[in-house]
């Protein structure tokens, strides 16, 4: 304990001011429009007469994108992987389908595949209450008497609030293993804050917290008996061949990277690569040929070349909404999973993840066995305004490239 609080004393200041110093970049171009000729005064329509490269190329230029990878999946195949751009401007260095970026979020689905792994091997059912395999009793304080169970953790509707940087900077910057999470969560907690928890009992309402899924890795971890990190590459990142997937930055070739960027008033602002020791909720780093053997195994039931990592039952149970109101008024939960229809009628699911610099998409069309992942080495991380013109025109783009690449891999 006071080795943790001897880190705190050493590590905070340096990481306060590193907070307070990209709050000052980003307050400088704060008000800045984006390039009145990148943007569109229509959302529709701007892109309908070029080509796929062309559209690619233009949308880049759109949301001052350095390099994207992309890779489409038809009938549980690879049908076009590709970098396109710098993954490192100063260098120009090209990006490729075997250019490493960061997922965040994404990893969340991961998390969600080695629960429901242990949940099969009857370890416990997914309405159990957490604390049994708990050393401490996880509740919502206004609710003393509500269980908080696997089904609300994976399914986002436990109550716990998502606190951002403040978790961020205790278990990730200051590496607090996760024994500290009863610090953290229980109102006698050393780091403890009431924000942590809403105001609803758990089971009532969904509200996306990447706590959620920290606490799921830590019950994975005193479940299997092996840290996080561990059980997930032996039961899903090997068995799937992604070889080029890891939490750790000592397992790659730094020259493999694309450096992340936030661009602001015409700048391109490089952000440093660290790693984040939050496995639960974020951290993975990969490139779209190792993602897209994962995503073929949900799309395939469960199975990617022989190899089953979760059974058929499972898959669909996660891509099913479990409380009628695990919708936010966007996408519908699953278990780990979220889901959303689309104007042409057809059901889409997976997820997105954001990190400094960066942002990655992993989707699957349902209706059809359609499947698209792109990752991009810039995003306006610490602006959040939906009106912001930076913001919308980042959405647009967002929104587009989605299009565009079901598109191609429909006529693939």
């Amino acid at each position: 304990m006071q080795q943790y609080n001897n880190n705190m004393k050493k590590y905070l200041p340096l990481v306060f001011i590193t907070i307070l110093l990209f709050a000052s970049i980003f307050a400088q171009a704060t008000g800045q429009s984006i390039n009145n000729e990148a943007a569109p005064k229509e959302k529709t329509g701007m892109i309908d007469d070029l080509d796929f490269e062309q559209k690619i190329n233009q949308l880049m230029k759109f949301g001052h994108l350095p390099s994207i990878s992309i890779c489409l999946i038809k009938n549980n195949t690879v049908v076009l992987s590709k970098g396109y751009g710098f993954s490192d401007i100063r260098n120009k260095k090209k990006a490729t389908d075997t250019t490493i970026y960061p997922v965040a979020s994404i990893t969340k689905t991961i998390t969600a595949t080695a629960v429901m792994q242990l949940c099969e091997k009857g370890h416990f059912d997914l309405d159990d209450n957490v604390s049994k395999y708990l050393p401490f009793d996880l509740k919502n304080p206004r609710y003393p008497n509500v269980n908080i169970t696997f089904r609300m953790l994976l399914a986002h509707q436990s109550s716990l609030a998502d606190t951002g940087n403040r978790y961020s900077i205790y278990f990730s910057h200051l590496n607090y293993p996760y024994s500290w999470l009863k610090e953290y969560l229980l109102p006698n907690g050393k780091i403890y804050s009431p924000r942590i928890w809403l105001k609803y009992p758990p089971g009532q309402d969904v509200h996306y917290s990447s706590i959620n899924m920290e606490v799921l890795a830590y019950l994975v971890e005193r479940i299997a008996n092996q840290p996080f990190d561990e059980y997930c590459e032996e039961h899903i990142l090997q068995p799937l061949d992604m070889k080029n997937t890891s939490w750790h930055l000592e397992n790659f070739d730094m020259n493999d990277f694309a450096v992340p960027y936030v661009w602001r008033a015409g700048i391109y602002f490089k952000f440093p690569i660290f790693e984040y020791h939050c496995y639960g909720c974020g951290g993975i780093w990969t490139n779209v040929l190792d993602l897209s053997n994962y995503l073929i195994a949900y799309m395939n039931d469960g199975e990617y070349n022989g190899a089953r990592i979760l059974e058929e039952e499972t898959v669909k149970l996660m891509e099913t909404l479990q409380y009628p109101d695990s919708y936010d008024g966007k996408v519908r939960y699953g278990l780990g999973w979220y889901f959303w229809n689309e104007s042409d009628g057809k059901i889409y699911g997976g997820h997105a993840g954001t990190y400094p610099g960066s942002w990655a998409s992993m989707t699957m069309c349902l209706s059809d066995k359609t499947g698209a992942i792109h990752f991009e080495n810039q995003n306006h991380y610490f602006v959040h305004n939906s009106l912001n013109p930076t913001i919308r025109m980042q959405n647009y783009v967002r929104n587009e490239l989605r299009e565009v690449l079901f598109a191609e891999a429909y006529e693939l």
